[in-house]
C-alpha cells in the first residue's frame, strides 16, 4: 500500500533500530505507505537485523548515536537523556509526524504549529510504570533506587509530552 503523490510532508519516528520485532514490523508497513518519509530514531545498531531491513531508507539518528557504546551498553542506564534526545529533533517542516513508541518514550520533539503528531503506542514504557519487564533490571537495589528517582521525572515528562500528541493509536487494550 503506497500513498501516491502525497503532498503531505511526513516524518516517521521510532524509538531505536536495534532488533526486529513487532514495533519494527509496524514501522516497516508505515515506511511502505510513506516511502519518501525519513525515519528518525534515537540510535541504531549498524549491521543489526533492523538496520539491514531499513538500510535503503533515509535514517536520521539523534546525537547520542555517535556516543561510543551508546547503542550497545549505555542506552538503558542513560535513559534519563530521553527528553534531550527527542527535544533535539525539529519537525516543524513536516505536516505529519508519526511516532512509533514503546520503551524510549518517542515524544517531546519540536513541531510547527500546524504539524500533527500521531503516536502509534505499542506499549507504554513498561519499566516506567512498574510493569514486569523481560529483563527484570530492577532486581538489584542500586538499580531499583535509580529507577525510582529517574522514573519519577520520566513519568512527569511522559505525561506532559502525551498531552501534546494529536492522535494516539494503540495496538492492544
Amino acid at each position: 500500500m503506497k500513498i501516491v503523490n502525497s503532498p503531505l510532508r511526513v516524518a516517521l519516528v521510532h524509538d531505536y533500530l536495534n532488533e526486529f520485532g513487532g514495533a519494527e514490523r509496524v514501522l516497516s508497513v508505515l515506511s511502505e505507505i510513506y516511502p519518501d518519509a525519513p525515519i528518525y530514531t534515537a540510535f541504531y545498531k549498524k549491521n543489526s537485523t533492523t538496520y539491514n531491513h531499513f538500510k535503503n531508507r533515509q535514517i536520521i539518528p539523534s546525537w547520542v548515536h555517535y556516543i561510543p557504546f551508546f547503542s550497545s551498553k549505555l542506552h538503558s542506564p542513560l535513559r534519563f537523556l530521553t527528553p534531550l534526545i527527542w527535544g533535539s529533533f525539529d519537525f516543524s517542516k513536516y505536516d505529519i509526524v508519526i511516532g512509533s513508541a514503546s520503551w524510549y518514550i518517542t515524544k517531546g520533539f519540536k513541531k510547527g504549529k500546524n504539524t500533527k503528531e500521531i503516536c502509534y503506542c505499542h506499549t507504554p514504557p513498561r519499566w516506567l510504570y512498574g510493569f514486569k519487564t523481560s529483563v527484570e533490571f530492577q532486581k538489584y537495589w542500586p538499580v531499583r533506587l535509580y529507577a525510582i528517582i529517574v522514573g519519577h521525572f520520566m513519568r512527569l515528562y511522559d505525561f506532559a509530552q502525551a498531552q501534546k500528541v494529536d492522535v494516539f493509536v494503540a495496538n492492544s487494550k
